[in-house]
């Protein structure tokens, strides 16, 4: 594992001289060629309000139905020129992953990445083990001398039927059974190597520290154990809404259990279910859903926003995490006019 290119970032990332930084996630944006004009402003607003160190974007950026989507480099190009302009112009590091949506009408993951990766401020990888854009994002202590945090960011796939055909594992399919764990999807989830590779890396970066590293990790699909704890709420001291079922996938790849293992991941970020934003906490490790962004697809307007999680370098370990509602920063201009 080569540290030095781990290291290595098109813009650095470092805590503040004050020892703090603010991460700002925002998640299922679904836009895509004629998208809402709302879905800009509304992460203009979101970004000026904010006003993060870094953005992380958590999967279904493009692509809602046949009509929003992206087709090819030109649509998403349109599309990132508008939703991520506003990091761009404001010179603000920005990272992604995928969802299950962004490739949905042809146009793969793999060329995708290409166009991501070359926006100046965009400090996303491609990665080197199943699904694109598996990395690793270190921040730097203020003084740019230790690793104060990771961010792990990995690829939750698509679905179990990409997973068989692609594998030619016809069985796998049978994953989703008639007494069921969580909703009966047949959602998918980071692979075991992509377990391995945090695993290892983790590993890696803190024998390079000479120092155990905090750590948060984002991806698009939930792991099981989230659905645990919405099933335990009071055990759990979930808090915020929880208006849809949690849509994690039947497989189990180990991921929470190599967290927990590890002990560095305090927190873990998804989207995916656009009608939950819930916090949640199980095993040490702090769940915590971005809510939903879009305009173009189901979104409830009082739940529209992101999450911010604020770190301290003086606190390893602890952070600070809650919603920003559009409503609460633009008034009744954040609701989708298409209802009206």
């Amino acid at each position: 594992m080569d540290i030095n290119e781990i290291l290595t970032a098109k813009k650095e990332l470092k805590f503040n001289t004050d020892g703090k930084f603010r991460i700002l996630f925002m998640t299922d944006l679904h836009c895509g060629r004629d998208g809402s004009p709302q879905l800009p402003a509304g992460v203009e607003a979101l970004v000026e309000h904010c006003r993060p160190d870094l953005v992380l974007i958590g999967g279904d950026t493009s692509g809602c139905d046949r009509h929003i989507h992206c087709e090819n480099e030109a649509d998403l190009r349109e599309v990132l020129d508008s939703v991520c302009g506003p990091m761009e112009k404001r010179g603000i590091p920005w990272a992604h992953v995928f969802g299950n949506h962004d490739d949905n009408f042809g146009y793969k993951k793999e060329e995708q990445e290409t166009v991501y990766e070359s926006y100046p401020c965009c400090v996303s990888k491609r990665g080197d083990v199943s699904g694109v854009a598996n990395y690793v994002l270190p921040i730097k202590s203020h003084d740019g001398e230790k690793i104060a945090f990771n961010v792990f960011m990995l690829d939750s796939h698509d679905n179990l039927r990409v997973m068989a055909r692609e594998q030619s594992r016809p069985d796998v399919l049978n994953a989703v059974l008639p007494v069921h764990f969580a909703a009966g999807r047949d959602y998918a989830m980071p692979y075991f190597d992509q377990v391995v590779s945090y695993y290892e890396c983790s590993k890696a970066l803190e024998e390079f520290n000479g120092a155990p590293i905090p750590a948060m990790m984002a991806m698009h699909i939930p792991v099981p154990e989230v659905h645990l704890a919405y099933m335990n709420p009071e055990e759990c001291r979930l808090n915020g809404n929880t208006r849809e079922d949690i849509g994690c996938g039947e497989l189990n790849s180990g991921l929470f259990a190599a967290c927990v293992q590890r002990g560095d991941v305090k927190l873990m970020c998804f989207g995916h279910d656009h009608q939950c934003d819930f916090e949640a906490e199980y095993c040490g490790i702090h769940f915590a859903y971005g809510g939903g962004m879009a305009y173009d697809c189901y979104c409830d307007d009082d739940m529209r926003g992101g999450r911010v999680i604020d770190l301290d370098e003086n606190m390893p370990g602890k952070f600070v995490t809650y919603n920003v509602r559009l409503r609460d920063i633009v008034g009744a201009s954040a609701d989708n006019l298409k209802k009206n």
